[in-house]
């Protein structure tokens, strides 16, 4: 990545009253050895500091951080006829990002190795961990205490924290960015300054201050708040596409719209172009004209959201899709839900980009403590439509919604998996499912109680339900998902 401005940096670091475990100053002594512990030590010191760069330095004095220069030359410098550069990289474990620069303070030259850590394991010379404990480095696994921490951070990262970009201006990050339209979805105040908003960015990780008197972007800023995705390589392939179809299969296209935005910038556009595509004919309802919804608004806002925040972004495959049809909508994310298909209703949330689920909650855009698809499985029943069908499908998560919502228009699968997800609410209702409820939710009448029996019948042979109690009297039955205790 290189640096943008070592001279600002030099200057930044010298500035601090002592060294931190995430840089060091030398002055002249190159011993490969000694430098491959030093690599090791800050780039581990620098994912417990919450760094995404450590430096190490040759030309300033420890004692006093004065630039006296150096007689190093980083990129000459070899182990037996091999250059440095090359022998670190295998030396190192894994691969990390080491960049070589230099530049002149005060006519006095400062070599300086930039180390970017990897966050997904600590890092290892000639496979020994090391770590920085004030000024001095030490192997890993005399700090248990540090070691533990480090490996606990390691399986906090995620792709929203990497970096899209590098050496951005303040102009630049307003300009590529739409700042005060993030501010205003996700901060309480709808008056910030263009300083307040810098400030906050960078106490939400979505901007770093790089040392250089610029700021680094990371994803998750991008996939936030985006003038443009296709602009930031990490992200390009990431765009959320609407496809409508005309008839019940993909044979003839009617439009096929790709976004541009970032996702909590162009969520309700999206919501809006989705309801106005799947809206029918207008009516009057006790005098006001409105159109016809043929899906629960509700559905639609948090299956779709769902598809944003929980795909996949380290595959190399395209962004979510919705492709809209005469009978149905599928919703497909990239990357294989955490939740098994079965337990999508109930299930704690889990996400692979917690961060951005943070942005979409502040901003309303779905629910908070996993209830989302409760809510939305909830607005269908109430709808009496066909119940939606959760699929992973050749690592791809895929949710279908229908439009059918008569009981004679359903197949004997749609019945099943209506009964099975009624259990499931039912259950988080704090009440069992019984032949009664599964017929309101069917809208079925009292005299068609023998055909809900059918259903639940059906169910229990496909073993997704049991009976609450198996010499319950057949008048008054209740039942639980399989797994329910």
């Amino acid at each position: 990545m290189g640096l943008a401005n070592p001279q600002a940096l030099v200057s930044t670091l010298i500035g601090y009253d002592t060294e931190q475990e995430w840089f060091e100053f030398k002055k002249d002594n190159v011993s490969p050895d000694d430098v491959g512990e030093y690599i090791s030590a800050l780039a581990n010191s620098a994912m417990l500091h919450n760094k995404n760069k450590a430096y190490m330095l040759y030309g300033i004095r420890d004692s006093d951080h004065a630039v006296i220069g150096t007689k190093v030359r980083l990129e000459t410098e070899k182990v037996g006829n091999e250059v440095l550069l090359n022998w670190l990289h295998k030396m190192l474990t894994p691969t990390i990002h080491i960049g070589f620069s230099h530049c002149e303070v005060d006519g006095k030259r400062v070599e300086i190795i930039e180390i970017g850590p990897t966050y997904d394991r600590p890092v290892l010379f000639k496979n020994v961990e090391y770590i920085r404990v004030k000024s001095s480095t030490r192997k890993l696994k005399d700090y248990p205490e540090k070691e533990r921490t480090l490996w606990q951070l390691t399986s906090r990262f995620s792709f929203e924290d990497g970096l899209a970009a590098s050496n951005y201006t303040r102009d630049q990050i307003f300009a590529e960015f739409y700042c005060q339209r993030l501010a205003r979805a996700i901060y309480s105040s709808t008056a910030l300054t263009d300083i307040n908003i810098l400030e906050n960015l960078l106490s939400d990780g979505l901007i770093i201050d790089n040392l250089q008197g610029g700021y680094d972007i990371t994803n998750l800023m991008v996939i936030a708040a985006a003038k443009d995705l296709s602009r930031f390589r990490t992200v390009a392939h990431k765009s959320p596409r609407v496809i409508i179809y005309k008839g019940t299969n993909k044979l003839v296209g009617l439009d096929d719209v790709t976004g541009k935005y970032g996702y909590v910038i162009s969520f309700p556009k999206i919501l809006q172009y989705i309801n106005e595509k799947i809206s029918g004919k207008e009516i009057f309802l006790h005098g006001i004209r409105k159109r016809e919804t043929f899906y629960p608004e509700i559905s639609i806002r948090e299956f779709v959201a769902n598809a944003l925040i929980h795909q996949d972004f380290i595959d190399a495959g395209s962004g979510p899709k919705i492709e809209i049809y005469d009978d149905k909508i599928e919703i497909t994310n990239v990357g294989e839900s955490l939740v098994t298909p079965i337990r999508m209703i109930d299930a704690p949330s889990k996400s692979r980009n917690e961060k951005l689920a943070g942005l979409m909650r502040k901003a309303g855009f779905c629910e908070d403590r996993g209830s989302g698809v409760d809510r939305a499985c909830w607005a269908i029943e109430q709808a009496m439509q066909a119940p939606p069908m959760f699929q992973i499908i050749e690592g791809s998560t895929i949710v279908t919604m229908y439009k059918r919502t008569d009981f004679g228009s359903m197949t004997k699968e749609d019945r099943v998996r209506a009964c099975y997800q009624h259990s499931v609410l039912c259950k988080l209702d704090g009440s069992p499912m019984t032949n009664s409820s599964l017929r309101r939710r069917l809208g079925l009448n009292s005299n068609q109680s023998s055909a809900v029996t059918n259903v639940i019948n059906d169910t229990i042979a496909a073993g997704f339900i049991r009976p609450l109690d198996e010499d319950q009297g057949k008048k008054f039955a209740k039942y639980l998902p399989i797994w329910a205790t």
